[in-house]
């Protein structure tokens, strides 16, 4: 089903559906769609906004999208929200996804970045590796990902997720 004619519209599994669109859909355009559902129509609802390379199955987000808090998700909140709901056997899959996607040492490179306060020089002089290696990794995992370690949500997100 078309909708306006830049989103497409299809069910996937009782009462969700897949929206997609060929240009950004940003959080911001999902928020306003949000808050005209409930004033327009008192419906008010949960999405998740994927990664564009975000290849973790569908399924899996479906499994704990209806527990999750009313409103517009990205992986950044997804994560702890997850996290604090205790949904093991998710958090096991996701964290399999990322040691696939990345190498550990890749991971334990980011994990250093986020236990040196995301400070680039203490990180590089602790972990001995040069700073623009580490530059690399980090915007290679922040590309990748759609995850920015920078933040402080992404630092939280990642942290929650490693370190729990």
């Amino acid at each position: 089903m078309e909708v306006y004619e830049e989103f497409s519209v299809r069910k996937i599994q009782g009462s969700y559906l897949e929206i997609t669109t060929d240009s950004l859909l940003d959080i911001e355009t999902m928020s306003k769609a949000r808050d005209f559902s409930m004033v327009e129509l008192y419906q008010d609802f949960t999405a998740f906004i994927s990664p564009l390379n975000f290849d973790f199955k569908i399924q899996d987000i479906l499994e704990v999208l209806p527990d999750l808090t009313p409103g517009i998700h990205t992986i950044e909140t997804l994560i702890p929200e997850v996290v604090l709901l205790n949904k093991i056997e998710f958090l096991i899959r996701l964290k399999d996804y990322y040691y696939n996607k990345f190498s550990p040492e890749v991971i334990q490179t980011i994990l250093g970045f986020i236990d040196q306060n995301m400070n680039a020089s203490k990180t590089a002089k602790v972990l001995f590796m040069h700073r623009n290696t580490l530059n690399y990794r980090l915007d290679n995992f922040i590309n990748k990902t759609e995850l920015d370690v920078r933040s402080f949500k992404g630092a939280v997100a990642i942290y929650l997720l490693f370190k729990r």
